[in-house]
Parts: structure tokens; sequence; C-alpha cells
């Protein structure tokens, strides 16, 4: 088995490392639920988590980029050996539980559009526009993941939790499992230089990567976000919907694509975000006898909020990642059984 197999290969968690993980997560809940929650909040109690209702924006958007950074640094001090990007999930984690603490896209819909269908395609702009600036503070944790990774790889800080991590059956995780690895200019930069002597299909398995994911995300989201007919909006369902379409997402592209890291399905993600909600600029009202309610809304990706949406879509990546195998670890496997009788026959015809 090479090494990019070995680095996609699934991880089999023992007992301390489930609890280490679940201690960067309860870290990361703790703090984007308190501080966090003190820097995001909407200045209407009911209302959604937005930048849209926020006072001051540009102040919420920094103070989110400084907490995604501390967090995202402790959760690879914890866990970050347990499992690739695990600060990236704590970051994901804690937007996602902020924004199930505001009101829903409803307070949006209402406050903001009122049932105008014109206004309702302008919301959907800005909430395109709002997605990547989300989308930038999972960015900065995907990059503070990878520079805490390299200052302990050189041994340049010693880990305090030394001695639980040789209880683990798992080699640590390598600097170029990492997401960030994978991206443009970031790689060099935390020293992984990318393989051009590969050929060029394998280059571009990261793309079509992202292709395939996002347009199967694309269409489960909207067959799982509101169903036949229209629906109240509701925290849980939006947060299921998204993960379980980027979870099948990255499913599905794993049949036919391998990938060192989780980082080409990472960048699918902001891709349907935006998408999404341009295809709501323009699209034509729905909702039947419905369609004059100002809380159901005309595209089915007005239903997420930017934050919950890029949030749980960057979850759903990594648990897929961290649960599915890449087909060629089964390719090596199925070759080395086939081999394994032909050793044989030869064995006996000797």
């Amino acid at each position: 088995m090479n090494s990019a197999n070995h680095m996609s290969m699934r991880r089999h968690l023992r007992l301390v490392d489930k609890l280490m993980l679940l201690t960067a997560f309860a870290v990361a809940a703790t703090l984007f639920l308190s501080v966090g929650w003190l820097a995001v909040a909407p200045s209407d109690p009911q209302g959604a988590v937005s930048l849209l209702t926020h006072e001051n924006p540009a102040l919420m958007v920094v103070e989110a980029r400084a907490l995604a950074a501390v967090t995202a640094s402790l959760a690879t001090l914890i866990a970050g050996s347990r499992l690739p990007d695990a600060g990236i999930f704590a970051v994901a984690l804690g937007l996602a539980l902020t924004s199930i603490r505001g009101g829903t896209a409803t307070y949006l819909l209402i406050t903001m559009a009122d049932g105008d269908r014109g206004a309702e395609r302008l919301l959907a702009g800005q909430l395109a526009g709002e997605a990547l600036i989300w989308t930038g503070v999972l960015f900065l944790s995907m990059v503070i993941c990878g520079w805490v990774t390299r200052h302990f790889q050189n041994g340049d800080v010693e880990s305090t939790l030394g001695s639980l991590q040789q209880m683990s059956p798992n080699p640590p995780v390598q600097l170029a499992e990492l997401a960030a690895t994978e991206c443009p200019g970031v790689g060099r930069r935390l020293g992984v230089v990318p393989d051009y002597s590969r050929p060029l299909s394998l280059r571009l398995a990261g793309l079509k990567t992202t292709l395939v994911t996002g347009l199967v995300a694309m269409f489960a989201f909207s067959v799982l976000v509101s169903g036949r007919l229209p629906q109240s909006i509701k925290h849980g369902q939006v947060i299921f919907a998204v993960i379980a379409s980027f979870f099948l997402g990255v499913w599905v592209s794993k049949m036919w694509f391998a990938c060192r890291t989780a980082f080409w399905n990472l960048l699918a993600v902001p891709i349907v975000a935006v998408l999404g909600y341009s295809w709501a600029v323009s699209a034509n009202a729905s909702g039947g006898k419905y369609a004059d309610l100002a809380s159901v809304p005309m595209s089915d990706f007005l239903r997420a909020t930017p934050i919950a949406f890029v949030a749980a879509g960057a979850m759903g990546v990594l648990v897929a990642r961290w649960t599915l195998a890449d087909p060629e670890i089964a390719e090596d496997r199925q070759s080395s059984q086939k081999r394994s009788p032909s050793k044989k026959n030869k064995r006996r015809a000797t």
C-alpha cells in the first residue's frame, strides 16, 4: 500500500482517542456558545445569526476570525494527532451551534423581504456574499491547523499529551494529511511541495472531486431540506440536510476519485452555497398556494443561513472523510488477495 493510500486509511479510535476528540469539541462548543455568542449575537434577541442582523458586521467578522483561530489551535493541540483537520471540524461545530442558538432563516425572510419576491432575490444575493465571508473563517482555521501541526512536528514545542499518544494504535496525523497542504499558495508555505510528476489525470482528480461532491450535495439538499410540500424552517432539519448532502457527495466522489486530503471536498461547500443563493436570485416564485406567505421561500437554499450552511457542510465533508475509505485501498486489498492464491499455486507446483 502506497503512502497516499496510507494517509487515506480510516483510523480506528480507542477510548482515549475518542475522549480527546470529545474534549476538543467540547472546548470549541463552550467557546462559541459563550464568548462567540457575544461576538455574533444579533441585535434582535429573536434574530438569526447573520451579518445582516448584527449592529457592527465588520467587528463581527474580526471577532469570529479571532475566535476561530484560537479554537482551531486548541482543538489541534488536543486532538489534532488523532484525526486530520480536527481543528476545522471544531470551528465548524462552534459556528453551527451559534447559528442554532439564534433564529432561523424565517426571521430574514419576514423582516427583510416580507413576501416581496424582489426583496427576496436581493436578500439571496446578500446571502451569497455572506457565505464567502464565513468560508473565509473556515479557511483561516484550516491554515491554523496546518501551522500548529507543522510547529509541533518540527519539535519546537513538546506536547503535554505525549504519553497519551503512545496509547493510540494509529500513527499520528502527518502534515501532508491536512487540507491546507493542498490549498494553492498555502501548501508550499507549510513545506509540502506538490508532486508534478504525477499524470495529468491524477492531478485533475481534485477538481473532479469538487465537481461531483458539489453536484450530488446540491441535488440531495434540495430533496432533504423541505420535502414535497413547503414546510416551516427548522434548525435541525436544515443542519441535517446539509450534513447528509455533503456526506453523500463525498461518498459518491470517493467511488471514482481518491484525494490525499479533504481540501477538494471542502471547496465544494462554498461553491454550492454561492450557486444555490445565486440561483435563488433568478428563480421563479414557488410554493404553490403558499407562495404568498413571507415565511415560505421561493428557493430551498433560502431555508439555510450562510453560517449554518457553510459550517454544516464542512462537518458533513469531514465526517465522510474520516469514516469512508478511499477506493484505492479496497483495490490494493483485492490485488493482494489475488496474488496470494498464485503464490500458493507456485508452492504446490514446486
